[in-house]
């Protein structure tokens, strides 16, 4: 059985793809089967984990069916297997969110028919909410995370966010700053709007991540020793209890056993 576990967010600059593709890798760091599928037509978490060249094709490409996703699998210098973007247009998009709609199952099926170890947690990263194709990624998801921002505009978007995942996301404040008395009350802020719903780690801003990024290599590799790279460890470990499978659940069960411990 796979785990989807869907990253969205409703603010711009979030990191949504940074805390992604760092996650995946540091699951794949700790031997965990894992996988990253990007419905981004911005097409670059490809550098994030260690690729040198842009992605031309992927499952947002014009041509690509979903039942062809096998072709464009990329093993990537982390160890975390990707299904890029590639390079797309408006019309692709708009027919891959109408397949999204049309067929609730599809998503997990194609991901299925891909044969990916039992246990892999697929880590599906999305366009900026309320994005079709976000919004359908979320409903199909064992596990939604929202990567909200502690800035002004992750602040206001972030009832956005809830809303548009119909209350199920759970969320983590990314880009905190400990030393900043507005971050420090914005992240209260945010905090007391989501209650339970808010994941119990925050990453920190952190000059680690952009040097990591521009060396095409994960924090694991690039800043074990980092604030934000510890902060990722962390996140890890939250995601690996949120998700543990149950021993002999059928899928229905196992599914709404991660949504409850999620919740936790």
């Amino acid at each position: 059985m796979l785990t989807l576990i869907t990253v969205v967010s409703s603010a711009g600059g979030a990191g949504r793809s940074t805390v992604t593709a760092h996650l995946a890798a540091q699951l794949a760091h700790g031997a965990y089967p894992v996988a990253v599928l990007e419905l981004d037509a911005q097409n670059s978490i490809g550098a994030l984990l260690g690729l040198r060249e842009t992605c031309k094709t992927g499952v947002l490409t014009p041509g690509v069916a979903p039942d062809g996703w096998r072709a464009v699998l990329r093993e990537t210098p982390e160890g975390v297997p990707l299904l890029p973007a590639g390079r797309t247009d408006a019309p692709s998009v708009a027919s891959f969110g109408q397949w999204l709609r049309q067929d609730t199952g599809g998503l997990r099926r194609q991901l299925d028919a891909l044969g990916l170890p039992a246990g892999t947690r697929v880590l599906v990263d999305t366009q900026r909410l309320p994005d079709v194709i976000a919004q359908a990624a979320a409903a199909a998801a064992d596990l939604v995370l929202g990567v909200v921002p502690v800035t002004t505009t992750g602040y206001v978007t972030q009832a956005d966010l809830m809303t548009a995942c119909a209350g199920r996301a759970q969320m983590v404040p990314n880009l905190t700053a400990s030393n900043s008395s507005l971050n420090n009350d914005l992240l209260h802020l945010i905090r007391a709007r989501g209650g339970d719903a808010i994941v119990p780690v925050r990453i920190h801003r952190d000059d680690a991540v952009g040097m990591a990024a521009a060396n095409g290599q994960s924090l694991v590799r690039a800043a074990q020793g980092s604030q934000a790279a510890l902060d990722i460890v962390h996140l890890e470990s939250w995601l690996q209890r949120a998700t543990a499978p149950d021993d002999g659940a059928g899928t229905a069960a196992a599914t709404a056993n991660v949504r409850a411990r999620a919740g936790k």
